[in-house]
């Protein structure tokens, strides 16, 4: 039985996984493409036909990133029996566990984010809509039920993305437990659904 030859995606996903690994241990700004493609078996001039730098690189591992939160925000809103009320809350502890895990457990990958936030802020634009849209679902599904009174479903998901952003933001969740976190977060919850309720 002959194995088929890795195709492109399956080379590209080898380089991120490896930088992945590079990043988490050294850092971003420590990593060089030469590292890179060592970790690969592949020469640096083989590693650019895949990719034209290690901001390319960066990127796409943050791209990865970014897809694993949002499949994550996306189970809250497919999962059955839950009141709106009881999905904001999910919502919100559930993006914070994520970031606080690659938090501490990644500390060395934020330098990646930081230089991904001033050099690529559309990919934060996009997730910011992305999680947006969800939330509008949850808001919208909360007006249906009779459980939320909300004019602007929209407007109110903004807001709510405004009022939770110290959960998604490292420098104010790395020092502090989850637990801690999570209470503080039930608590704000708490208030913007007692807002909701009109």
């Amino acid at each position: 039985m002959s194995i088929s030859d890795p195709t492109i995606e399956d080379i590209r996903g080898l380089i991120l996984e490896k930088a992945i690994g590079r990043f988490v241990r050294y850092g971003f700004g420590k990593t060089t493409m030469v590292e890179i493609a060592k970790d690969c078996s592949m020469s640096a001039g083989n590693l650019y036909r895949y990719f034209e730098s290690k901001f390319d690189i960066g990127v796409g591992v943050a791209q990865g990133y970014i897809a694993q939160a949002e499949e994550i925000l996306r189970d809250v809103i497919q999962r059955p029996g839950l009141k709106p009320s009881q999905r904001l809350e999910a919502f919100v502890l559930e993006k914070l566990r994520f970031m606080h895990s690659h938090i501490l457990e990644q500390p060395n990958v934020q330098d990646l984010v930081n230089y991904i936030l001033d050099e690529r802020w559309d990919l934060v634009e996009r997730h910011r809509d992305v999680q947006n849209g969800f939330m509008s679902k949850i808001l919208s599904e909360g007006n249906r039920s009779g459980e939320f009174k909300i004019a602007n479903v929209d407007q109110a998901a903004n807001a709510i993305y405004a009022m939770t952003t110290k959960y998604r933001l490292p420098h104010f969740i790395k020092n502090v437990t989850l637990g801690e976190l999570e209470q503080e977060a039930r608590n704000v919850v708490a208030l913007m659904i007692q807002g909701l309720k009109g």
